[in-house]
């Protein structure tokens, strides 16, 4: 099992590699001075992006919402914050032995939906919220200021992230 830790204190990875092994387990640690360059670069929006842990990774960190989940996103199979008890550490690590994901109910379900639901740049939000109103290309385009072919690039990249052919189809999923 490998456990990464973000953390400025070499006790910390000491004690917890102790403990791991205590527990039946086999892994060691990543100790990290810089605390802030790994996670900007774990996390990182734009290429190139890191290559997902080559085994099960127990991601031990004091991160955003938003960090934890792009980890997870990337391949890492488990997170705990500074607030988890002790107590489940074991029953993290045997989650992500048996090839389960361990994280709260809340992240995974804001995990899943973010796999699930394409992102949309803001301009695509906004023709879409027009689309969904019943103006016609033409309209929309006269609406926010741009060409009738910038709205249909806009509309076709709408059908593409969602997977639809038509117009119906793309309102009513995303109305789902």
């Amino acid at each position: 099992m490998h456990i990464l830790i973000f953390t400025d204190f070499q006790i910390l990875d000491r004690a917890l590699s102790e403990l791991v092994a205590s527990m039946g387990f086999h892994g060691h640690t990543e100790h990290t001075a810089e605390v802030e360059v790994a996670l900007a670069y774990l996390t990182r929006t734009t290429p190139p992006y890191p290559a997902p842990p080559p085994v099960p990774t127990l991601a031990l960190f004091s991160g955003s919402e938003d960090e934890v989940i792009r980890l997870l996103q990337r391949g890492y199979r488990g997170y705990m914050g500074p607030d988890d008890p002790l107590s489940r550490l074991k029953l993290a690590l045997e989650a992500i032995r048996r090839g389960e994901i361990w994280a709260s109910r809340e992240l995974l379900t804001r995990t899943l939906g973010s796999i699930a639901a394409p992102q949309l740049t803001d301009r695509e939000q906004e023709v879409f919220n027009l689309l969904a109103g019943g103006l016609s290309n033409r309209g929309i385009a006269e609406r926010l200021g741009i060409s009738e072919r910038t709205v249909k690039a806009h509309v076709s990249n709408l059908f593409d992230k969602h997977g639809v052919r038509n117009r119906t189809e793309l309102v009513s999923q995303i109305q789902r």
